[in-house]
């Protein structure tokens, strides 16, 4: 070794740790100022080297190139430089290795030469004679093939590649010979009879009056075993894969093409993609479709997912195709290939039509549904408004039991007098004018009923207090002979809202009743229904209250359903309809819930040009 021209130094450092007696007396050192030296001293271009950066980068185990050697005095020579990587005890080493870099002249110090450079590959490199015999094997094809220089110099073609048996080698010889450079893919078997494919590239050469083939293989069994895996992936997908040169020429077409459209890969591969979809095999609804994709594709390199077009199979059938497709490019942005994948979508598109088709149906069904639920709606709310009829019929009953009295005690007074003869003309004017005011106030009930059940449904602005007053004034007499409470807190708040009036007194009229009922059924002797209006910045809540003791936790979310009632000759509609026009009608909402006492129903409306976010 210390005849050899040899430096070992540290790749993270890049200083010299060992030099062989060769390199000293090549640089001019001595050996401690020579191991004082940092390597770019020696070799000032080093670092600039790719190879020499793949090594540190450890991409490489070794490399060879040219490079310049500056000695202690004189100008810098060009030597071919060998670096080899090692680590010991987690450091990093680099042995260098000095070659001549000048070209030989002589054909045996060309062999040395190509000898030095061809040890340092990473590919298998044999010299092969015209008889077969391996005079040359680089160190990879000796780890390749597990034999050591010796031994693998002892073999033949025919023991390394058993698909070249002599006979066939000398016709291979006669080929290369005319032909000077072989492609091909072959076999190779190791020392252990274990066979690896392997691509060969063989190259004739003379030197002198030799002959040789120099052979360089490269080992492809990683390359063949996702090949394997690729076509038995493509095997059992029903998918159509394919792929087409930087031309757009489709190169590839696998053989699911058969059994999804009928054609076979050869109607497809050799044709240019773009015709191909200007075609008649394309329907003509999809052809620009198709077409701006490949361009996108093509320029931008935009990815293409699920295309869906038709084909015409080889029934001459349109068929529901869905279609995947993106570029690969090189580093300078040239278009490389283009891959691609196609599947059946025909069952999905039918699918797609039947649900269009139900969708379809079930529009229809709805708007019958809407229809008859608009009527049974009218029906319903008639009903309803029936039920509140009677119930306010019963209230005004109550409201003119009081003044047809007074009238019958006046009429018996004016008969009384005439009997006797007591009978003037100022005690038949009282008697005739007081009956006239009761008779009024009779007659302004009958209006107050008449405005209560108004079908008019434009809202208006009023002052809430004073439509309370109103509906209050049909329920006096009715609480009074029930003996409850009735009373209206606040009944000078000057709240202006939008209502629709009519509704909105049987509204209240429905939420007092039913207060009045659960006091009624639940005997409570000191019944109070309680009435009062709580302004806000946009909303007025108007709380109807009593003291019945409340509605069960359980039927709480329940009561503004249609039909749910707890009484059973009720309908079970008069919340249902309340909440219904509050909430369409006015705008507003309703709420109900416990309090100590009882229920409290609160009705929220929205002031004059104003309303509740969220609504």
């Amino acid at each position: 070794m210390n005849r050899d021209e040899c430096y070992v130094f540290n790749a993270d450092s890049l200083h010299f740790c060992w030099v062989t007696e060769a390199a000293l007396q090549r640089l001019g050192y001595n050996r401690q100022e020579c191991l004082s030296l940092p390597v770019t001293e020696v070799f000032p271009r080093l670092q600039r080297h790719a190879c020499f950066q793949a090594l540190l980068a450890g991409e490489e185990t070794g490399v060879v190139f040219e490079a310049l050697q500056q000695p202690k005095q004189g100008a810098p020579s060009a030597v071919l430089l060998q670096l080899e990587y090692f680590s010991d005890r987690e450091n990093r080493y680099i042995l260098a290795k000095i070659g001549n870099a000048l070209p030989a002249s002589d054909p045996q110090q060309q062999l040395q030469l190509s000898q030095f450079v061809m040890d340092s590959v990473s590919i298998e490199v044999y010299w092969l004679d015209r008889d077969g015999y391996i005079r040359y094997a680089n160190r990879q094809a000796c780890r390749a093939l597990g034999y050591s220089q010796a031994e693998i110099l002892q073999l033949r073609i025919g023991d390394v590649d058993p698909l070249f048996p002599l006979p066939l080698w000398h016709k291979h010889w006669e080929e290369l010979k005319q032909q000077k450079l072989i492609y091909l893919e072959t076999q190779h078997r190791n020392s252990a009879g274990k066979r690896y494919p392997v691509t060969v590239m063989a190259n004739y050469v003379r030197l002198g009056e030799a002959e040789y083939n120099i052979a360089f293989a490269r080992d492809i069994s990683k390359a063949k075993r996702n090949e394997a895996r690729f076509k038995q992936l493509v095997s059992v997908v029903n998918v159509i894969i394919w792929s087409c040169n930087a031309d757009l020429v489709i190169d590839y077409m696998s053989p699911q093409v058969n059994d999804i459209v009928g054609l076979s890969p050869e109607d497809f591969i050799g044709r240019e993609l773009k015709s191909l979809a200007e075609s008649e095999r394309f329907h003509p609804g999809d052809r620009s479709v198709m077409l701006d994709a490949l361009d996108g594709l093509q320029s931008r390199g935009a990815a293409v997912t699920n295309l869906q077009h038709r084909i015409k199979n080889a029934d001459g059938n349109w068929q529901w195709m869905g279609l995947n497709m993106a570029a690969v490019f090189d580093d300078n942005g040239e278009l490389q290939q283009i891959v691609g994948s196609v599947h059946d979508i025909g069952l999905q598109k039918q699918e797609e039509n039947r649900l269009l088709s139900l969708n379809a149906e079930l529009d229809k069904r709805v708007r019958r549904e809407l229809e008859k639920n608009q009527k049974s709606n009218l029906l319903l709310q008639q009903q309803a408004k029936l039920v509140a009829m009677g119930e306010m019929i019963g209230n005004i009953a109550h409201q003119w039991r009081q003044p047809l009295n007074a009238l019958a005690v006046i009429m018996m007074n004016l008969d009384d007098a005439l009997a006797h003869g007591e009978a003037d003309k100022e005690i038949m004017h009282r008697g005739l004018t007081r009956s006239q005011e009761i008779l009024s106030g009779m007659s302004r009930t009958i209006d107050e009923f008449r405005g209560f059940f108004k079908n008019d449904k434009y809202l208006i602005e009023a002052v809430l207090a004073e439509s309370i007053n109103t509906c209050m004034g049909l329920l006096h007499a009715s609480m009074v002979y029930h003996r409850i409470k009735l009373e209206f807190a606040n009944a000078d708040c000057p709240a202006r809202v939008m209502i629709q009036v009519g509704e909105f007194s049987q509204v209240l009229l429905c939420l007092i009743n039913n207060a009045k009922e659960q006091i009624l059924a639940k005997h409570i002797t000191n019944g109070e229904i309680k009435i009062g209006i709580e302004p806000a910045e946009a909303w007025v809540a108007v709380h109807v209250s009593d003291n019945a003791g409340g509605i069960d936790e359980e039927n709480l979310p329940k009561i503004f359903d249609p039909y749910f009632t707890t009484k059973p000759d009720r309908t079970g509609l008069g919340l249902y309809f309340s909440n219904l026009s509050i909430r369409e009608t006015m705008n507003g909402r309703i709420e109900a819930k416990n309090r100590e006492q009882g229920a409290r129903f609160s009705v929220y409306l929205p002031q004059t040009a104003a309303q509740e976010p969220g609504l």
